[in-house]
């Protein structure tokens, strides 16, 4: 998996690619996270778009990154989740917890006002 950042509108955006799968290779991402928070950004949108394969475990890695940026009065928000991605995060409901935004832009504008 790889990863580039920027920011927006005091908005992190993580832009993903590859496989997320857990594991050492996550790792990364994971620790951005924590570092993200530690830095007092605690809004993100984490792009999916490059995002070839996601197993449990990678899904696991985006709810326990969702927990804790709620936990810290924050937000993880995911944009441009390709079909193939989408679909283990429909058959476990997760779309009714984690906020699925068809574009980047979308996603920093659903953080307008909070």
């Amino acid at each position: 998996m790889n990863m580039s950042e920027e920011k927006k509108q005091d908005v992190l955006i993580l832009s993903l690619g590859g496989e997320l799968m857990g594991g050492d290779d996550a790792r990364p991402f994971q620790e951005r996270i924590y570092e993200a928070i530690r830095e007092g950004n605690v809004q993100l949108v984490v792009d999916m778009q490059d995002v070839k394969w996601m197993n449990s475990s990678g899904l696991g890695i985006l709810m326990a990154g969702l927990t804790t940026l709620r936990g810290s009065g924050g937000d993880l928000r995911l944009s441009r989740v390709p079909d193939r991605v989408r679909r283990p995060i429909e058959i476990t409901k997760l779309d009714q917890v984690l906020r699925l935004f068809t574009s980047v832009e979308d996603a920093l504008m659903s953080y307008e006002g909070e």
